[in-house]
């Protein structure tokens, strides 16, 4: 009985070690490169994931590379810009393996890759000192360069990439970070205040010309309505004298009526505000140019007695 469990743990610790000689597991996420006596050919790609069949070492060899991205970053280093201010910059790439058998005929190490690409993040620094800082920094952003700065810095890392016949694709390039030196941030903020000062100067000049044409304007429109005015009232005023003398004309010819029209006239103004006046008839005369003879002078209107008050009120007249 136990000559048959030590049989039985023996094959199954034979029936693993030859499991791991002859066999081996491709991930989804992985590619393997098999190599026979450490030479590798288009055959030696694995791309699909499960258990693959190999000899054991060193007939077969493999080797698994990763399909997921790989991030680098590069160091915080002080460049010039173009217009000859200091910049603080740290940059970054991602990059993936887009063909193992170049790969690893050329690097075979990832480390070695993140070397090689970290030498030739220099090109983006490069590519960083031929834009001026205010197209680094700005609060405009359509006046902002960084995705201009980070596709030229991707197609020349690409061309480079390319020549080299590494096998690495490039995905992405950027600015990590942007840190202005203290001598640099004192030079902006006083560019700033300059800007600030002119572009508020040159909002006052245009406020004072605004005020300006609205003052002519206004002026001449008060010009123009104030000579209107003046040749309508001289209008008015001429007909007025024309209509005046034709009513004198008429006036000249029954002097006492046109008294007597003025009269009433007057006494219409005095009473239009719910006033009644209480008068004598003998007073005013009226009855004598029904008892005078045709051609009698008109005697002199006496001088009335008043009694005024509001309508409703109750007053008479001595006799």
């Amino acid at each position: 009985m136990k000559n048959s469990f030590t049989l039985l743990v023996g094959a199954v610790i034979l029936a693993v070690l030859l499991s791991y000689m002859f066999l081996y597991q491709v991930r989804y996420d992985q590619v393997a490169v098999r190599t026979t006596f450490d030479k590798a050919d288009e055959n030696s790609v694995q791309n699909t994931p499960g258990l693959k069949w190999r000899l054991p070492w060193p007939i077969h060899k493999v080797t698994h590379y990763s399909k997921r991205l790989q991030l680098l970053e590069d160091k915080i280093e002080e460049l010039q810009t173009a217009d000859g201010k200091s910049v603080i910059v740290r940059t970054y790439l991602t990059w993936r393996i887009e063909n193992p058998l170049d790969f690893y005929v050329t690097l075979k190490d990832p480390a070695e890759a993140a070397r090689q690409l970290s030498s030739r993040l220099r090109e983006i620094r490069g590519v960083i000192s031929r834009y001026r800082l205010d197209e680094l920094v700005n609060l405009d952003r359509d006046r902002l360069k960084l995705a201009a700065i980070e596709d030229e810095a991707k197609q020349a890392l690409e061309t480079s990439l390319a020549e080299s016949g590494y096998g690495l694709k490039v995905e992405s390039v950027g600015l990590y970070k942007i840190v202005l030196p203290e001598a640099t941030t004192e030079k902006i903020f006083e560019t700033m205040i300059k800007t600030r000062e002119r572009l508020a100067e040159n909002a006052l000049q245009e406020g004072q010309a605004q005020a300006s044409a609205i003052r002519s304007e206004a002026q001449s429109a008060r010009d123009r309505i104030l000579a209107f005015a003046e040749r309508r009232a001289q209008a008015i005023r001429s007909q007025g004298d024309r209509e005046a003398s034709q009513e004198y004309a008429s006036f000249a010819k029954n002097e006492d009526f046109a008294i007597f029209l003025r009269k009433v006239e007057a006494l219409k103004k005095m009473l239009d505000h719910n006033t009644t006046f209480v008068l004598s008839a003998d007073s005013l005369g009226i009855l004598d140019w029904f008892s005078r003879d045709p051609g009698q002078a008109s005697p002199p209107p006496a001088t009335p007695p008043v009694a005024g008050g509001r309508r409703g009120s109750s007053e008479r007249q001595a006799p």
